[in-house]
């Protein structure tokens, strides 16, 4: 069995490298058709359109790598059902499940390993690709947008910032909130309508502190007050922090979304996208091993038709599939679904159906 195990697995990692190769190269040109335009416009050399599409590749890999491993399953499975070797396997007493045994393993590695890609380096060249995109080859102007919006940062003491914009070169931020919080309780707030940089300081202006402790003397355990000015050096972080542009989930890896997610939601602010998008780090690698579940049983049992008509219909389910995702995904983003259902239904959906479909096969 070790020798047909070796054989199936040298088999499907051939044909997943030939898939994923195919996949890559057909988007790849693709994009670049889309995007020529442009490149020719910005006078954009060769070498910077080869080290967009470096920085480009690993995202693309990541979300196209599921329908290279359908493609893998359905050649490999397809081949030993098209040559009868299925069959004499069958008929030597081994049944389909654990013909199918390495395949399914091999499919939860994927995704395991998809993870990981996805947690080291997608994140990182995400972030190149657009700094490419817009500075090298839009020849935006890194000092031009000098303004931040809705900006969420923690302090290196732990304390939360939340400014409804900052300004870069002023160094002055507009509708602040301040908050410390040890052992997930708020212990300090402080709301103002401006914020500036001193040198070894922040000053506050207009605005109120509130002090929340049970053994302050105040019947309600906090104390409050309004203040004009109020400098704060203790507030340890500095305007760089600001000045950063905030990142895209896609530009950060599960854990690096998972406290920043802490943070807005410490903030009271809306986090139904961000975590929405934190689940499907964790949910779409996963698309690896469910597609599995719909390819082997349609593979392995081949129509008369032949298995052109497998390919076809393994296809559209994995189409079919890519849509309920991004589907669902929109609806959690949106807060029409719980950020946990968004990521998570077409996976049950597609494991209860794929499963079913493995079930119904011959063995």
């Amino acid at each position: 069995m070790r020798i047909l195990d070796k054989y199936f697995i040298r088999l499907f990692v051939f044909a997943l490298i030939f898939s994923l190769f195919g996949v890559w190269l057909t988007a790849l040109i693709v994009d670049l058709v889309e995007h020529f335009d442009t490149f020719i416009d910005r006078h954009a050399s060769l070498f910077l359109v080869i080290k967009y599409y470096l920085f480009w590749s690993p995202y693309m890999i990541g979300l196209t790598i599921p329908v290279a491993v359908l493609l893998a399953c359905i050649f490999s499975v397809g081949q030993l059902a098209k040559h009868n070797e299925l069959l004499a396997i069958k008929a030597a007493g081994i049944s389909l499940y654990r013909i199918l045994l390495p395949l399914l393993i091999l499919s939860i590695a994927i995704s395991f390993l998809t993870m990981v890609f996805g947690e080291i380096v997608i994140p990182a060249a995400n972030k190149k690709k657009r700094e490419i995109r817009n500075y090298e080859i839009g020849r935006e102007s890194k000092e031009k947008n000098i303004l931040r919006r809705n900006l969420f940062v923690q302090g290196d003491d732990g304390r939360i910032f939340h400014l409804e914009d900052y300004n870069i070169k002023t160094k002055t931020g507009n509708g602040v909130l301040v908050q410390k919080i040890v052992k997930n309780r708020l212990v300090e707030q402080i709301e103002a309508k401006k914020m500036s940089w001193r040198g070894n300081g922040w000053l506050l202006e207009n605005g109120r502190e509130r002090i929340f402790s049970d053994s302050l003397s105040h019947p309600q355990g906090e104390e409050y007050r309004t203040f004009g000015n109020l400098f704060r050096a203790d507030l340890k972080v500095e305007p760089e922090a600001f000045a950063e542009r905030p990142k895209d989930p896609e530009e950060m890896g599960y854990f690096e979304l998972a406290k920043y997610v802490k943070i807005r939601k410490s903030a009271g602010a809306e986090i139904s996208k961000e975590l929405t998008d934190l689940n499907s780090k964790i949910s779409y690698p996963l698309i690896n091993f469910i597609i599995v579940l719909f390819g082997a049983p349609i593979a392995a049992n081949p129509r008369r038709s032949g298995m052109a008509v497998g390919v076809a219909i393994t296809l559209f389910i994995a189409f079919c599939s890519y849509v309920i995702i991004r589907g669902a995904l929109t609806l959690g983003h949106n807060g029409i679904l719980s950020p946990i259902l968004a990521a998570w239904s077409a996976n049950i959906l597609f494991f209860i159906l794929g499963s079913v479909l493995l079930i119904k096969a011959k063995k």
